[in-house]
């Protein structure tokens, strides 16, 4: 009978998919507002590289002390943003696997430029549909649950089997992000993940590259098997919701690996409803939990503590950012080296421990970094976590890296900028460490 159920459920949503297919989920021919942007928003929102080089003799000149790079700090904390924009539009990417991807946009009724607004990354199921996939109709199907916290939800769309796991679907995910920075007023600690069935799979796997820019997931009927750096998702809580006779994602599996992500220290609220299979509208029947999670989970911008693990398999991003990147640590070179940190790990089959790997905290001016398997990594600095009045000091592996004031390089909070994206993370000189002495 489960089963039986199960297959119209999944065919009346394959109907509606294809409703959405027909039309409901066009891709707007006028497109997003043109921007008004100054000349440095025109530099961090370039997506060209060579283009964007061609633009920042100029800017680093106009910012050529550390105290212009204090008038430069205000100027990329306050963008400019379109009087009006659609409440609902789908718009197209093309995608790094040379495929081209939707994803669609729905503002909240009260949407106001001058307010910074939340948003929510919903990642579809099904991903074995034919194009253009279900985002723009699971976008709209659960955005309700979210209504409460006035959020901008955003529904990116995959097909024909490509998970949220492959680098194209990584990518546009991070693109769509860049896209609703640049056209609405984010606030950029106030942005959440969620998905259903293989969307759900796709918040665990979305957040071991992308932990940087979301406060907390939400994964509904999902399983966090396609995850290989588990390390990762100890930065960002995540609040699981499975039905207990599921049959797509077997919930005693599912429960065993939750239970692995907890003994890693790995947040994990886990909620499974008894006598429930796989059942997407879970998302909508706990709505206030969710809203209560979510709202519970704002990003912190420079966690004193962090942890990052790459994956020499991957070709994430290419290998950079931001799969090399959490908040304020970047891994700049894997490699062996001299001097590696002994970690001690609760016992598990959870974690890569031949995966290059880092631990950094902070307290006051003083970070204290752990490696193994890393030759090279970069402090991130930022007047909003350390004290650039005073010394900075950096050890590794418990000997001292690096000692010594620190000025604002024009050069490198643009860079950041154009990286991040993000008005919460600027930085204002990054320090380049060698592991060894």
């Amino acid at each position: 009978m489960t089963r039986l159920l199960l297959r119209r459920s999944l065919v009346a949503c394959a109907a509606v998919l294809l409703l959405a297919g027909l039309g409901l989920n066009a891709v707007a021919k006028e497109g997003l507002p043109r921007v008004r942007r100054k000349a440095e928003f025109k530099y961090v929102d370039q997506p060209d590289d060579a283009e964007a080089e061609k633009l920042l003799p100029k800017l680093l000149k106009k910012y050529d002390t550390p105290k212009k790079c204090e008038g430069l700090l205000k100027v990329l904390r306050k963008r400019s943003y379109p009087g009006k924009v659609p409440g609902r539009i789908t718009l197209e990417h093309a995608c790094s696997d040379g495929k081209t991807r939707q994803f669609t946009i729905l503002a909240p009724s009260k949407y106001s430029r001058r307010k910074p607004t939340g948003v929510l990354f919903f990642l579809h199921g099904a991903v074995s549909q034919r194009p253009p996939g279900g985002g723009a109709n699971e976008a709209g199907m659960f955005a309700p649950a979210v209504k409460r916290l006035g959020l901008i939800v955003v529904g990116p769309s995959t097909y024909e089997r490509v998970g949220w796991d492959a680098p194209a679907c990584r990518g546009l995910v991070h693109h769509a992000l860049e896209v609703v920075k640049q056209h609405y007023n984010v606030d950029e600690n106030r942005v959440w993940l969620a998905g259903d069935s293989d969307g759900g799979r796709g918040a665990y796997v979305q957040v071991e590259t992308g932990a940087t820019f979301f406060g907390a997931a939400v994964p509904v009927i999902g399983a966090p098997g396609g995850v290989t750096r588990f390390l990762n998702l100890k930065n960002v809580p995540f609040f699981a919701i499975n039905g207990e006779t599921d049959t797509t994602f077997p919930v005693a599996r599912v429960r065993s690996l939750i239970e692995g992500m907890q003994a890693l220290g790995i947040d994990v609220v886990y909620k499974e409803i008894a006598g429930q299979g796989h059942q997407p509208r879970f998302f909508l029947q706990y709505r206030d939990e969710v809203c209560d999670f979510l709202e519970a989970h704002p990003r912190e911008p420079f966690p004193k503590t962090v942890h990052w693990q790459v994956d020499p398999n991957k070709d994430d991003f290419g290998g950079g950012f931001p799969a090399d990147t959490f908040r304020w640590i970047r891994i700049l070179e894997a490699g062996s080296t001299e001097s590696n940190a002994t970690f001690e790990d609760p016992q598990g089959n959870l974690l890569r421990r031949g995966f290059p790997r880092i631990e950094a905290a902070y307290e006051g001016n003083r970070i204290d970094v752990k490696t193994k398997g890393v030759r090279r990594y970069a402090v991130l600095v930022s007047p909003d976590m350390l004290d650039l009045s005073k010394e900075i000091e950096i050890h590794t592996n418990g000997h001292e890296s690096f000692r010594g004031t620190v000025e604002a390089d024009a050069r490198v909070l643009l860079e950041e900028a154009r990286r991040f994206k993000d008005r919460r993370l600027l930085f204002v000189n990054r320090l380049e460490i060698s592991v060894d002495p």
